[in-house]
């Protein structure tokens, strides 16, 4: 099920996905508002679809053109308390890799999930609302240190000061990832952006907990005059696969501390890319590359 928001990046996702898939009805495409309803949503479609697992997608997604044999991969090794698997995506906001909008789902279970938050109205993080209730109930959620794509790549203005707007309440220390796109914003208007909208909403009163997408910011439009930028036009890209992989091999590996720790190990960043990147030409997965929250 793809969790669509108008993205400039949402009909590659698709396509992506349906083109690894043997039946394109497989790929459910949902446009809720607000997410708290798209992320619950999409778990009725996983249990109505009588299919062993519910694959939740985020439509700000870069895939990998095999990524449904890498999704089919992380499913096999589900352990069977786990109720959900995460891959990671290098993050464009961050700067680093990260668990992001992709979550491999036990179709089993979506029906206690649901019934375990009935009245979650989380409206930061409502799908982590469910997963920390599952955890409760002694349903692990899984991290796999392989990497599926990239996320908030190719993205509109709009959608990316939107996204920071949201993710300035949501990090624990947003001065850091402030520095860190302070430090890229010369060299790229996404993290500019990016960053305005951090400052917009950290000076903001009376914030809405849920942002509308299709709504005028008018703070957004008038920096945008200011600087001289106009929107991207609509995304238009032969290769998504060739795009994925040439940001992920001119990531600096050596130089991230964005990424956690445990990634930066076990992907053996120190050794830059030839060891990060290890994933993508020899697959199936390790044990060593999973990790259970």
């Amino acid at each position: 099920v793809v969790r669509a928001a108008n993205e400039r990046t949402e009909r590659a996702c698709i396509e992506t996905l349906r083109s690894g898939l043997p039946c394109e009805s497989q790929c459910v495409v949902i446009h809720e508002r607000p997410f708290s309803n798209a992320v619950r949503r999409a778990f009725e479609i996983g249990i109505e679809s009588a299919r062993p697992w519910l694959i939740a997608v985020d439509a700000d997604l870069l895939l990998l053109d095999d990524v449904v044999c890498r999704i089919r991969e992380v499913c096999g090794k589900m352990a069977p308390e786990a109720f959900c698997a995460t891959p990671l995506f290098l993050c464009n906001t961050l700067g680093g890799l990260a668990t992001r909008g992709l979550h491999c789902y036990r179709a089993s279970l979506l029906d206690e999930a649901l019934r375990a938050t009935p009245n979650a109205k989380e409206p930061l993080r409502p799908e982590s609302a469910i997963q920390d209730a599952m955890r409760q109930r002694g349903y692990t959620r899984e991290c796999y240190a392989k990497v599926f794509g990239l996320h908030e790549y190719e993205q509109s203005y709009r959608h990316l000061y939107i996204k920071s707007m949201l993710r300035a309440r949501k990090e624990g220390d947003p001065f850091m990832l402030m520095k860190r796109l302070r430090d890229a914003q010369e060299e790229s208007n996404d993290a500019t952006v990016a960053l305005w909208g951090f400052e917009d909403a950290l000076a903001g009163e009376n914030l809405p907990d849920e942002y509308d997408w299709d709504a005028l910011y008018p703070l957004f439009e008038g920096r945008m005059r200011d600087h001289g930028l106009q929107e991207k036009p609509a995304l238009d890209c032969p290769s998504v696969d060739k795009l994925v992989r040439d940001h992920l091999h001119s990531h600096d590996y050596r130089a991230d501390m964005m990424t956690l720790p445990w990634i930066r190990e076990i992907l053996d960043f120190a050794h830059g890319a030839s060891g990060a990147l290890e994933y993508i030409e020899r697959p199936p997965l390790s044990d060593r590359y999973r990790a259970r929250v």
